[in-house]
């Protein structure tokens, strides 16, 4: 097979997203077989993770292959992503030697990498994973980057076609919300393009200051007219929680504060209002509550939201083994 990589969930076209979806439903209800028995999967984590890390565990253990997992930011040395250097830096290796070392050990190699420089166009080029996947001779699937998280999204369309049977034309609020901490765009971006895909009609609601990467609003915008479905963006979260079906938050760092993590926390300390609670449900349309967690309890939302009858934040967290089964069947056989 030609090899293929997961980096940005537009690397599916909608009928192979659906076709995934399909096949994440059919192992959620049936179980499955050994089907990749004998096969590795490789994950490199240069940041935390708990839901990513035993979900992909889970995943291959119970296909029958084998999970070999690195905590990447302690466990191997400064890797140099650039071409053409003089690495007479702090980097010990370039990823080309890495990835294409790997390759000969692994299956498929999942790669998780929150670039962290302070400088946004740099940041935003996900430097390190495309060198992975341009390098490595088999599957390299995002475990999470900063544009982009593509495994959390499939899941999270899962979870909404579970609640909502059809996905075409249903309302989505995509709805910033405060943080102590600079987050990354990558769930945000991936769930809004995912959405677009499928047809939604999306609101994206964030104070002024938090917009998304214009590259990805434009492709969204491009993706949900294919589809029949619509992009808007919203300043406001209580007028954006009108009448959705959905209403997923997440919160966000700001390209314009990107490398200054201190004038953005003085910027949120009036922003605090941005949080989910029950008045804000109440506006809209009986909608399912999410967030890819982990999440601040009371500060993203109150805890009357997050264990209320209308949260489906551990179906999300569940769907993410099924999804990645599917995917690591799709990738492998």
């Amino acid at each position: 097979m030609t090899k293929r990589d997961l980096i940005s969930p537009t690397d599916l076209n909608r009928d192979e997203l659906e076709n995934l979806l399909a096949l994440a439903g059919r192992i959620k209800a049936k179980g499955t077989a050994p089907l990749l028995a004998g096969r590795t999967l490789g994950l490199l984590f240069f940041d935390p993770s708990l839901r990513t890390r035993v979900s992909f565990d889970v995943a291959i253990t119970q296909l029958g292959g084998h999970c070999i997992q690195i905590d990447a930011d302690r466990e191997i040395y400064d890797l140099e992503p650039q071409e053409q250097v003089v690495m007479d830096g702090p980097a010990e290796e370039h990823v080309k030697d890495a990835a294409r070392t790997l390759s000969r050990y692994v299956d498929v190699l999942g790669v998780r990498h929150l670039s962290k420089t302070g400088d946004w166009e740099r940041d935003g080029q996900d430097l390190l994973l495309r060198s992975y996947a341009k390098h490595a001779t088999v599957p390299v699937i995002n475990l999470e980057s900063t544009q982009h998280h593509p495994c959390q999204a499939f899941a999270d369309m899962m979870t909404m076609q579970e609640n909502l049977i059809r996905t075409q034309g249903r309302k989505l609020t995509l709805a910033w919300s405060n943080h102590p901490e600079p987050k990354s765009l990558g769930a945000t971006h991936s769930v809004a393009l995912t959405a677009a895909t499928m047809g939604m009609d999306i609101t994206l609601a964030y104070p002024l200051g938090f917009e998304l990467d214009p590259e990805v609003m434009e492709d969204a915008r491009r993706q949900a007219e294919q589809a029949g479905g619509t992009v808007r963006v919203i300043n406001d979260l209580a007028e954006a929680a009108d009448g959705c079906d959905v209403l997923y938050a997440r919160s966000w760092g700001s390209h314009r504060y990107w490398g200054d993590p201190e004038r953005e926390a003085m910027v949120k300390r009036s922003l605090q209002s941005w949080r989910v609670d029950r008045s804000i449900m109440a506006r809209t349309n009986n909608a399912i509550f999410m967030h890819p967690l982990p999440v601040r309890r009371n500060v993203v939302a109150t805890d009357n939201v997050l264990d209320g009858e209308r949260s489906v934040i551990y179906d999300q967290a569940e769907n993410r083994v099924h999804v990645q089964k599917a995917l690591l069947v799709q990738l492998l056989k």
